[in-house]
């Protein structure tokens, strides 16, 4: 928050009051805060602020990430340590997301720290977001907030999902026919556990688009390329297959839906000519 003087004569001066709310910072931090006027020599300006801020517990690290692999055991531990001489009293309030993490708060030196242990509990892939809410006895900090992020990955996976190259109107597909312009999109096979990943054969169920290249990225990576086959596509939306074949035993075939609209007189006539290269 700032709070200045919006005017300074020639030859005065001005005050610029700045307010840092700190309930969440620890430790060491550094904060810029930008001066714009109109002064012609030096129009912006940056002011630094730098300082220290005690906080009566310390908790590291401030949010919990939970990054892995299916079938892995994924957890970590948020140290929480007191900062006071009074006696430190930590207890678990709530769990947001209790379906996808299990919680453990453990004492570790009496009266003083404290571990907070989050495991994985998700059997599948999935990305979550949650909060621990966590008590104490210190007036200055009687909450402590933790955010949580989990990301469970596939063994292996493809990226995207799903392919979409948009949408476009019957003139500017004829455009692009004529004058010889591809669309092309990329799909990424990516390995998220073991290594020597190959592509052994990658096809289109409809033929409404082809694989263009497939290129090895190293033992985990393979980027293919799929172009739109023009002058197969018809109005409305085209959808097609891409099956990708493996030498991996966790994904041996990988599929990933493909779509392109032809767009209707209708959404010509209103400007919807979504997603053209």
């Amino acid at each position: 928050m700032a709070r200045f003087d919006r005017t300074i004569p020639p030859g005065g001066e001005g005050r610029i009051t700045l307010e840092l709310k700190t309930i969440e910072d620890q430790g060491q931090i550094v904060k810029n805060a930008n001066v714009f006027s109109n002064d012609p020599k030096q129009p912006e300006l940056v002011i630094g602020l730098k300082g220290k801020i005690w906080a009566p517990v310390l908790v590291t690290p401030r949010h919990a990430r939970l990054n892995g692999v299916v079938g892995d055991t994924v957890e970590t531990v948020v140290y929480l340590q007191g900062q006071k001489k009074e006696p430190l009293m930590v207890k678990l309030a709530s769990i947001s997301i209790p379906d996808k993490v299990e919680v453990d708060l453990t004492e570790v030196e009496k009266d003083q720290s404290y571990e907070l242990n989050i495991r994985n509990r998700v059997q599948g892939d999935s990305s979550y977001t949650g909060k621990i809410k966590l008590t104490t006895n210190y007036p200055e900090r009687s909450e402590i907030q933790i955010k949580i992020h989990g990301n469970i990955s596939p063994p292996i996976e493809v990226r995207p999902k799903t392919l979409n190259f948009g949408g476009l109107s019957p003139d500017r597909l004829q455009m692009l026919m004529d004058k010889g312009i591809v669309m092309r999109r990329p799909v990424s096979v990516i390995l998220n556990r073991g290594e020597g990943l190959k592509i052994n054969k990658a096809e289109l169920e409809k033929s409404l688009f082809k694989v263009i290249s497939i290129r090895q990225l190293g033992d985990r990576r393979v980027q293919l390329q799929i172009e739109a086959v023009l002058g197969k596509l018809k109005k409305g939306v085209n959808v097609d297959q891409l099956r990708i074949y493996t030498n991996q035993p966790d994904g041996e075939t990988l599929r990933v839906p493909i779509h392109l609209e032809i767009l209707s007189a209708f959404a010509e006539d209103h400007g919807f000519t979504r997603g053209a290269p």
